[in-house]
């Protein structure tokens, strides 16, 4: 089965909904310095949500600051995990240009507005 990774840039998404992902999906969603991971992932009622997700929360703020970690993690995941599949859900066309890059290189990802 191929992995899949969901990048998620929660500065541009601010409410995201996972359930619809199958057992193939990870999650990285990433928290811009401003912000703090959804409370429900914290509550052991809800916790179990939230197995298959890590939160990455950025230290630094500015512009393009959380894009940048992204674009990291797309390299360093490709670099480790050359089979895995990448998806970025946000609504910033900023990444289409690397996500095409990425694509025409046999590193398989794009971009999504929505689940």
């Amino acid at each position: 089965m191929t992995k899949k990774l969901l990048l998620v840039d929660l500065e541009n998404k601010h409410k995201v909904d996972l359930s619809p992902l199958d057992e193939s999906f990870r999650a990285i969603i990433f928290v811009g310095a401003n912000q703090n991971p959804p409370k429900a992932a914290k509550k052991p009622a809800t916790a179990n949500r939230f197995s298959r997700v890590d939160f990455l929360k950025i230290s630094g703020a500015g512009k393009n600051a959380l894009d940048f970690h992204i674009a990291f993690e797309l390299g360093r995941t490709f670099e480790t995990a050359p089979d895995t599949q990448c998806f970025v859900l946000s609504g910033d066309k900023g990444f289409d240009p690397l996500l095409t890059h990425l694509s025409n290189l046999s590193m398989p990802c794009s971009r999504a507005d929505r689940i």
